[in-house]
């Protein structure tokens, strides 16, 4: 099934600039008590006493198809750098990583590039880098240091303004800002958000917060099952997709599952072999008819009660004249280096 859903992703329609893009992240799982699966994966600490048993969960994830392609797991409290570094072996050429702060590490930047993959990540705001050129506003080839083995590297640092949300910086090993232009990057990474809808809908609408495992082996054997009838809801929905000429993202997922129990109820009844591609012929037909409100770049305000206010018809309008138009002065851009007393140019947060 993986096979199936890498090829899919072959496809030049499936490819940003002939890169493959995918995302990787963390979460973590919360297993029945036994002490079997305590003594092998331990427990977080609890804010009243001990806490629950966890497995911290880490998955490599395509972006088109929207399914896991491999991942792996450890015991609560394992760092994310620990559990990406067991991931990036599965890289191939013309991989484009996307991840969160929390991965930000040198060393995984290297052995992303020895791959011959590439990476997007934000900076974390500690980070001020050395800039060497500017390739535009707001985009810069700058140079970060590890500091375990001082040794550097070249990478992009981009600026990424959004209406509603506070600036931020993105770190690239991207370098062409003509191939690769930082808007269309700014995209790209807001596409990383679809592994955490993947982590909801493994979690809730496959109810996976509820295992039935006592030991070690029967949780990894229960995993597999449940990989499995996603990366099978996946291919559904990826065919699916082609059929409404619409992307997987349109589709309902929990739909899609409950299509699935049927389609293996009906598989199981049928004796005759032959009938099994018109059955599966149905189940993707009626994947398709199922779809979800489709709302892009929508934005909510940062201001809790304000959104409060304006979701639920609360907000008052202002009494008297509509003010006259007042000329509002511009606003200052913030700055984005500052030089040493050396001359050296480093970018700010």
């Amino acid at each position: 099934m993986v096979s199936r859903l890498q090829r899919a992703s072959k496809d030049d329609h499936s490819r940003w600039h002939g890169l493959r893009l995918l995302a990787g992240d963390k979460t973590t799982l919360a297993l029945p008590e036994s002490q079997s699966l305590w003594k092998c994966f331990g427990a977080h600490k609890g804010q009243q006493g001990l806490g629950a048993i966890a497995v911290e969960l880490c998955c490599l994830f395509d972006l088109i198809s929207r399914a896991p392609l491999c991942f792996v797991y450890a015991k609560a409290c394992t760092s994310e750098h620990k559990l990406i570094h067991k991931l990036i072996h599965n890289l191939k050429k013309g991989d484009l990583l996307l991840f969160d702060n929390g991965f930000y590490y040198c060393l995984t930047f290297t052995k992303i590039l020895l791959r011959h993959a590439h990476f997007m990540i934000p900076a974390k705001k500690t980070l001020h880098p050395q800039v060497l050129r500017t390739l535009g506003q707001g985009d810069y080839l700058c140079q970060i240091k590890d500091y375990n083995d001082n040794s550097t590297l070249s990478v992009r640092v981009l600026f990424v303004h959004r209406n509603g949300f506070r600036r931020r910086r993105l770190v690239t090993s991207l370098l062409d800002p003509a191939l690769f232009p930082a808007s269309e990057l700014a995209r790209v990474y807001h596409m990383r958000w679809d592994i955490e809808t993947f982590y909801r809908d493994f979690k809730r609408t496959m109810q996976a917060t509820s295992w039935h495992c006592h030991t070690p082996t029967s949780f990894h054997q229960e995993l597999l099952v449940h990989m499995i009838a996603l990366c099978l809801i996946r291919i559904a929905m990826l065919e699916a997709s082609h059929l409404a000429s619409v992307s997987v993202a349109q589709l309902s997922f929990a739909r899609a599952l409950t299509e699935t129990r049927l389609f293996l109820k009906l598989l199981l009844s049928t004796p005759d072999v032959l009938m099994w591609s018109t059955i599966w012929t149905v189940f993707v037909q009626c994947c398709a008819c199922h779809r979800v409100h489709f709302k892009p770049d929508r934005q909510f305000p940062r201001d809790r009660q304000q959104y409060r206010r304006k979701s639920r018809g609360l907000e008052k309008r202002p009494r008297g004249r509509k003010p006259k138009y007042n000329a509002v002065a511009p606003q200052q851009p913030e700055r984005e280096t500052l030089k040493d007393s050396k001359g050296r140019l480093y970018l700010l947060s």
